[in-house]
């Protein structure tokens, strides 16, 4: 060691041997980025890498020799032979090549021989050199240093590659790596150059003087820091684009792998590790197909033949060589768009994009496309497709339900109570089905049941959701009863889903039609009742338009004198073809389609005309529906009338039936007050047929009460009519109410009713009904005093 020291200390030139050593280790540190660059290639670009490190790694080898060599002092005139020289160059430049090679070939070893042949590239570029070197004395080599020598590279060159390919931990890898290879030159040089000795001679030639070797060695070093410089930036920029690439892989929102044609794993990104919930170390590149689904479908629980399907499906992608895409649901909820893109020269490129909150957000927006907000029951458009679906496969049953008294609600309580009532209906509905029947919402309280399980089963869901529904419902600070109607319909061989739904409505109406909280099947004929009852609707229409309704006029007188007091407007229907229709007749349907309150407005209109032209003395009774009740525009309507024809508001008489009073009371009050306010007077139609008492002629005000024909027919051979008859006149008497008896048909009912008091009558012996010019003519024999045998026939 001491002689190694001695060489260096004492036959070198310091400056150029630290020359050697900056362009030594500048070489070794490029070599090692370059060749690690180079291993992680494939195929063609690997070869290039390969070639580009042989070259920056033979030229600072080279360089390091040279100049060490330029350095070197035997204290007599030296030379160079340009042509051993150049070779010793190529040699270490081709065997780094060779050894590279080998280093990055399959085999554990290959990285350590091909350091070797690396270490033994550098062995021959020395000796090669030293060759080449001409000095003027006799040459020695000690064989022992020699030997050395050639130990040290090929030891330490094998020990660099093989930290660089299996060292642990990169750093290990880079700087013990690129440490080992610059020993292994310098040791190599400066071992060799030990063995090499020199007896002074006499030798004829031009040699080269120090000033001018020492000029050489600064342009070599020159020239090999470039050429190293070289290999950096090169280096440099590759590791910049690569670590671009890199950082794009990583960040990539989807997740990638690459897969090579022989079925190995050359690329994979970090987004595929977290995508399929793996470690670090599950995935590794160079890792088989079958490996590499095997280690995601372990992690996702599948079995073997899960996986071997997996694996088969991946292969015959690559083998078809089209695109293919699609969804794979995993068992924990993940959603992945799996994406095979084959290439050109065999394998594929998988690309994996997370789209489980995608698709959850989409079975949102179609679960809202298809269900009520509110209850969470199925809608409208979902009921249209499963009766096609139902009635596809086989009968149908369906239940149309509405709630009897939820208006009511809305109105008295609020809508918010209003949607928890439903929300508790849709609960109570839901909880009485079994597998095979379906709940909907349609709009408002109108709900729906669809069931494959027969009428029968039918008939006794209906009379659960009709026991259910009418027990009370907790809404918080109240306490809410409803109840429901239903309709049941079975559908047949030839009917289409409109039809269906036809009589399950039809059903539905017959069973509120009945008095409500029931439910009803339908029969053969209600469609052809309601195609009647249509027909009639199409008719009322075009009445009103086409003023086919009458006014007739029956006359009211008072009593004892029987002295006319005015009429009762009575409308009529004249029909093409049907003739004279009864009110009792159109009425109702009127009411149930919505053109009594064009009617009605027709006759307040009418009726006050007609009044208009008569005698001051005389009033005129107008009936009033419950609908026109309802409406805020009956007082304007009645004032309008009054203006338009200059007629004063105490000689019209309204009309009202107890049951509107007892349906509408609290709207009633606020209509009533308003009716008051303009100044006309209230009747009591039908008193005693329904349901109203004492305290509504008192909240109400009523300034007549009309007795109800039945009772006037009863009075002469029922006690019980006749008590009530009595009592009706005396308590209308004491609370100061006019009463008006209806339907007086004979003299002994019109002498019993004169005797308790009673203000005044109408009848078939008072006088009919009458068209408008006997109407006339009645009612301007007031003037004269004398009434037309008409009025008494």
């Amino acid at each position: 060691m001491m002689t190694v020291l001695n060489c260096i200390v004492v036959e070198h030139n310091l400056w150029l041997v630290l020359m050697a050593a900056v362009i030594c280790a500048a070489g070794s540190w490029a070599m090692v980025r370059l060749f690690l660059r180079a291993a992680a290639s494939r195929s063609t670009e690997r070869c290039a890498w390969l070639v580009l490190t042989a070259f920056i790694t033979g030229a600072s080898i080279w360089c390091t020799h040279f100049v060490a060599m330029l350095g070197y002092e035997p204290g007599l005139p030296v030379g160079f032979d340009p042509v051993l020289t150049i070779i010793s160059m190529l040699a270490a430049m081709v065997g780094s090549g060779v050894g590279f090679l080998i280093a990055t070939a399959r085999g554990r070893a290959a990285p350590a021989l091909g350091g070797a042949m690396v270490g033994l590239s550098i062995v021959v570029m020395h000796y090669v050199g030293m060759l080449a070197y001409r000095v003027q004395g006799i040459v020695e080599w000690k064989l022992d240093f020699l030997f050395a020598s050639i130990a040290i590279s090929c030891v330490l060159a094998g020990a660099s590659l093989h930290v660089a390919m299996r060292g642990k931990g990169e750093a290990t890898r880079l700087y013990g790596s690129a440490g080992l290879f610059f020993l292994s030159i310098i040791g190599l040089h400066f071992t060799g150059m030990t063995a090499f000795q020199v007896t002074p001679m006499a030798i004829e030639g031009s040699f080269s003087n120090p000033e001018a070797l020492n000029a050489l060695a600064f342009a070599v070093t020159c020239v090999g820091l470039a050429i190293v410089s070289a290999g950096f930036a090169s280096g440099f920029i590759d590791n910049s684009a690569r670590a671009t690439a890199a950082d794009a892989l990583a960040n990539m929102s989807n997740g990638l792998t690459m897969i090579s044609p022989s079925g190995h794993v050359t690329l994979v990104n970090e987004r595929v590790r977290s995508l399929f919930r793996l470690e670090t170390n599950d995935l590794r590149l160079g890792m088989t197909l079958q490996a590499y689904v095997g280690v995601i479908g372990a992690k996702a629980g599948w079995g073997s033949d899960r996986v071997a399907r997996v694996i088969e499906n991946h292969q015959a992608w690559m083998r078809e060589g089209r695109v293919k895409r699609l969804e794979h649901h995993f068992d924990d909820g993940l959603i992945l768009h799996v994406c095979c893109q084959p290439v050109g020269r065999g394998g594929a490129i998988l690309t994996y994009e997370d789209v489980t909150e995608a698709r959850n957000g989409q079975k949102t927006i179609a679960h809202m496309a298809f269900h009520d907000a509110l209850t969470g029951l199925k809608n409208r458009r979902m009921f249209a497709q499963s009766i096609e679906e139902l009635m596809g496969s086989g009968s149908l049953t369906m239940l149309m339900i509405d709630l009897d008294r939820f208006k009511d609600v809305n109105d008295r309580l609020g809508h918010a109570t209003g949607d928890v009532v439903l929300r508790e209906v849709s609960s109570r509905i839901e909880s009485l089905l079994v597998p095979g029947e379906q709940a909907f919402r349609l709009g408002g309280d109108e709900l729906a049941v669809l069931s494959a399980s027969g009428e029968t089963r039918a008939e006794g869901l209906a009379a659960e959701l009709v026991a259910s529904l009418s027990r009370p419902i907790e809404t918080g600070s109240d306490v809410v009863i409803i109840g429901a109607s239903v309709g049941i319909a079975t559908s047949r061989p030839d009917d289409d889903p409109s039809t269906v739904q036809r009589k399950a409505d039809l059903a539905l109406y017959s069973a509120k039609k009945a008095g409500r909280g029931r439910f009803d099947i339908y029969r053969d004929g209600m469609l052809e009742e309601e195609a009647r009852r249509r027909d009639f609707e199409r008719d009322l229409s075009e009445a009103i338009a086409s003023n086919q309704l009458e006014l007739w006029y029956q006359p009211l007188f008072s009593l004892p004198d029987r002295r006319l007091k005015g009429f009762e407007a009575l409308v009529r229907w004249r029909h093409p073809e049907r003739g004279l229709v009864s009110p009792a007749e159109f009425i109702p349907v009127a009411e149930e389609c919505g053109l009594i309150s064009a009617i009605g407005a027709w006759v307040i209109d009418q009726a006050c005309h007609q009044a208009s032209q008569w005698p001051d003395e005389l009033y005129m009774s107008i009936n009033v529906s419950a609908v026109q009740l309802r409406s805020a525009l009956l007082a304007t309507q009645i004032d309008q009338a009054l203006r338009r024809y200059a007629l004063p508001a105490s000689r019209i008489e309204l009309e009202i039936t107890e049951t509107a009073i007892v349906e509408n009371s609290e709207h009633l009050a606020v209509v009533l007050a308003g009716l008051r306010a303009i100044g006309v007077r209230i009747a009591m139609d039908d008193f005693g047929t329904g349901y109203s008492s004492l305290a509504h002629l008192r909240e109400f005000k009523v300034d007549r009460i009309k007795i109800d024909r039945s009772f006037i027919a009863a009075s002469q051979s029922d006690a019980g009519s006749a008590a009530i008859v009595r009592a009706v006149v005396s308590m209308a008497r004491e609370l100061s109410i006019d009463t008006t008896a209806e339907g007086i048909e004979k003299e002994d009912q019109l002498t019993s009713l004169q005797a308790l008091g009673c203000g005044t009558a109408q009848g078939f012996l008072l006088g009919r009904p009458l068209m408008i010019g006997a109407a006339d003519e009645l009612a301007w024999s007031l003037r004269s005093g004398r009434i037309p045998s008409i009025a008494v026939a």
